[in-house]
């Protein structure tokens, strides 16, 4: 899993196995929550997440809940996140797809191989890159405004 914080990139962070909502609030308790606000402080980001299960676990949300007050986005979040709406999230519209052509350019032949490469591709992303994916989210976002939330993929 990479996480995207813009205009900045922390992780990658890897799971053993399946992620459930357990390990999820175990990876934002010690290891993805210390990194942001490590970049920008305690009260100067929201958190947004789509609705994956490990997301939505009751757990994950009462935390998010007592830390990130009115401030964390996502299934039944603060701030609800709309359902089937990869266009507004820039993990889904570029860095997945920009990561996976990258890394199996390289074809990792072990699992090994396969974290060192999504390592090395999550370097050498450039903060460029990363300010164009935030305008692209915002055009994105303003686009889903003017269809006052409906249908706008045929826009872009």
């Amino acid at each position: 899993m990479v996480w995207f914080v813009i205009p900045a990139l922390i992780g990658p962070f890897f799971f053993e196995g399946t992620v459930t909502g357990t390990l999820y609030l175990d990876m934002l308790q010690t290891s993805i929550l210390p990194a942001i606000r490590e970049l920008y402080g305690d009260e100067s980001f929201y958190l947004q997440q789509d609705g994956a299960p490990p997301h939505y676990h009751r757990d994950v949300r009462m935390y998010l809940d007592e830390n990130l007050p009115g401030r964390w986005i996502g299934r039944r979040g603060a701030v609800e996140f709309p359902p089937w709406s990869p266009d507004l999230t820039p993990l889904d519209f570029y860095l997945r797809g920009s990561l996976k052509d990258d890394v199996y350019q390289r074809k990792p032949a072990t699992l090994d191989d396969l974290q060192a490469s999504i390592t090395m591709s999550c370097a050498a992303i450039t903060l460029d890159t990363l300010q164009n994916v935030v305008h692209a989210a915002v055009r994105r976002v303003q686009q889903c405004l003017d269809a006052d939330g409906g249908h706008f993929k045929h826009l872009h």
